[in-house]
């Protein structure tokens, strides 16, 4: 009974062991087959690089698209880089020059890349050099506020000289543009783009291509009507400004027309020299008077353009002057060769008795063609026994006249750093403190008996005239015109500028020295400044005939001394002249002898007594455009002598001082 009751008992322990194991069982059979889905490091490793083989495989699949897609988007990545070195292009050049720029990389790059047929190599190259040139003239700009121009490489020796002496740490923003240049030549190395070599003639002409579209583009960036219609800025005067509206290298390739100037036809050396020989050079004889020149900025009178009506008189001394008598007192117009800027060149033709009609528009002698000594009305009167001085209330390398004028020899050169508290209009020393530092310098003379010749340059009346200032209230009014309009502002400051000369003449009338005064202006202001003349008379600045425009280029002159001048050099010729020939005026007026040059020159102002870039006048008044025949050839004629004389002193002749 007992033996039973054991049995009945392990029974179903049996079972429930049984049951167990094969529990057991499963669940490790399902742990390996987990195992077994699971990849392994290995299995996985090998997955990650099937991946990586098949993107490769699709990249070397299209490898030379990628490596033409690098070579077209590299060109603009470099444009921007090297552009945010000095400034920010996406802000300071409108969206077509911007393009105008892209174009020019991308002929630089792909015809490097099929000159050179190597893709990698033809990209490093463009991207070294054109990183090399952004940091020149990124460290060009820090040091002397101006790009690097084309006539910069005149005086690379001097620049070599002192390049010791600067600074070169780079600003945050330059570092960042050089890490971008670096990463750049980094995506250069992966593009190993080879050109077949059997398709050397193909690749060669391709290259001559691009060469030959190279020069269309520069040709175009030399053509007046295509710098208009891109809106590209091509004023010298601010290299900073027209490099940052359009570009450095396309404003570089502009500056290049005005590099050299071609000899005029005919010209020989030899023959300009020996027919200056035949010019005898006397000394002086007599007591020699003080010579003060004020070319005043922006001095003019628009009433050469049209009629208009002001309710005060804005010019009223220089008015009364050119309605007066006097014998002591000279006044004409002035026929220069800009408008609305370029001072420097009206400086120039007054210096050198030369005229801006001989060489290429738009040039700066001072800035171009100036690099050592040259002989100039300063250097004459200072072989006569005169101290010459020039003074300019403003900064001293604005057109280079911190050289220039050591160039033409001036013993003297103020700027306004040699002014001590003076009177501001607006924000420019005004021309009342100018002439008080005039007066300053005659009395600090060397010697009692030394006379004088100060040349000064103003500053006051200088554009814009928009903004408004504590210190300058206009009160001159046009009738007919919008109130406080531009031309109000400017007739303003014209009405001072008139005052102080009025005060300034007084002052010298009681000098006991025997002292003339040359005063006129350099150019007319801006159209936009004047227009309102021109709506008045039912007319437009925009759509004027060629006498209209002529009328643009005249400003008055006055010639005051506080003595009895020798009025036999003066004859109705000059009420109209031009700005070369009124230094010459100047010198027989103080019966002061003539170099052989300036001679020369008064010879051929007797048979044309007005030249600029506008006008062209024989000793009948009758311009060059509208003569034919022999008066023609005859009026060419005395001009062609005029330009190979001017071309001898300004490029062959050399001048030790």
């Amino acid at each position: 009974m007992g033996k039973k009751k054991l049995k009945k008992q392990n029974l179903p322990y049996k079972k429930q062991a049984e049951s167990s194991k094969l529990s057991s069982l499963l669940k490790l059979f399902d742990n390996r087959k987990k195992k077994l889905q699971e990849p392994t490091a290995k299995s996985r490793t090998f997955s990650f690089n099937e991946r990586f083989l098949a993107l490769k495989e699709r990249i070397f699949r299209h490898y030379d698209t990628c490596c033409y897609l690098i070579l077209a988007i590299v060109p603009v990545i470099v444009f921007y880089s090297q552009e945010w070195l000095t400034h920010n292009p996406w802000t300071t050049m409108y969206m077509g020059i911007q393009l105008w720029n892209i174009l020019l990389y991308e002929l630089l790059f792909w015809g490097l890349f099929f000159l050179l047929e190597h893709a990698r190599v033809s990209l490093s190259i463009g991207t070294i050099f054109c990183a090399i040139c952004g940091y020149a003239n990124y460290f060009v700009m820090a040091f002397r506020s101006a790009p690097i121009v084309p006539w910069d490489f005149y005086s690379i020796k001097t620049a070599a000289s002192v390049a010791g002496e600067y600074d070169y740490t780079l600003e945050p923003h330059a570092l960042v543009v050089l890490l971008v240049f670096v990463l750049v030549l980094t995506l250069c190395q992966f593009c190993r783009l080879k050109l077949d070599r059997r398709l050397l003639a193909i690749r060669l002409g391709a290259a001559a291509l691009i060469l030959l579209l190279g020069c269309g583009y520069v040709h175009l960036l030399h053509q007046d009507d295509f710098i208009e219609a891109m809106e590209l800025d091509n004023t010298l005067f601010t290299p900073q400004v027209m490099a940052r509206k359009n570009g450095f290298f396309v404003s570089f390739l502009m500056d290049l027309r005005y590099l050299n100037v071609d000899a005029p036809e005919g010209y020989d050396p030899e023959e300009v020299e020996s027919y200056l020989a035949g010019y005898e050079e006397e000394e002086l004889e007599s007591q020699a008077p003080d010579i003060i020149v004020i070319m005043d900025e922006a001095f003019s009178d628009p009433a050469v353009l049209g009629d208009f009506t002001t309710n005060i008189d804005y010019m009223p001394f220089l008015h009364s002057l050119q309605n007066d008598d006097d014998e002591n007192t000279l006044t004409g117009w002035l026929n220069v060769s800009v408008k609305g800027g370029n001072t420097a060149n009206t400086e120039y033709e007054f210096l050198t008795s030369g005229s801006m009609r001989f060489l290429p528009a738009g040039s700066i002698p001072y800035q171009q063609y100036i690099f050592d000594d040259k002989d100039s009305l300063p250097s004459w009167l200072n072989s006569l026994g005169y101290e010459s001085t020039s003074i300019h209330p403003f900064n001293s390398t604005g057109w280079n006249r911190d050289q220039v004028y050591e160039y033409f020899g001036f013993d003297n050169i103020l700027f306004n750093g040699n002014f001590y508290e003076p009177e501001r209009i607006r924000k420019f020393i005004s021309d009342a403190a100018c002439f008080d530092r005039i007066l300053e310098q005659l009395e600090d003379r060397e010697t009692e008996d030394t006379p004088q010749f100060v040349f000064a340059v103003t500053m006051q009346n200088h554009s814009g005239y928009s903004e408004e200032f504590d210190n300058f209230t206009p009160d001159v009014e046009v009738e007919g015109a919008a109130e406080n309009c531009l031309l109000d502002r400017y007739l303003s400051l014209i009405k001072i500028s008139d005052q102080a000369l009025e005060n300034f003449l007084e002052e010298l009338s009681y000098s006991p020295r025997p002292t003339i005064v040359v005063f006129f202006g350099d150019h007319q202001p801006n159209d936009w400044v004047v227009s309102p003349i021109y709506t008045i008379n039912g007319g437009s600045v925009d759509d004027t005939t060629e006498e209209e425009k002529a009328l643009q280029y005249k400003v008055p002159y006055l010639i005051w001394a506080n003595y009895e001048m020798n009025l036999d050099a003066y004859d109705e010729s000059f009420e109209e002249t031009s700005a070369g020939y009124l230094g010459l005026l100047t010198m027989e007026l103080a019966d002061l002898p003539l170099s052989s040059y300036q001679q020369a020159v008064a010879e051929l102002q007797e048979e044309m007594p007005v030249i600029s870039t506008q006008r062209l006048v024989n000793a009948a008044g009758e311009d060059i455009t509208s003569l034919e025949g022999d008066s023609y050839d005859a009026l060419k004629d005395t001009a062609d002598l005029y330009n190979r004389l001017q071309y001898y002193m300004m490029f062959d002749k050399e001048v030790e001082r």
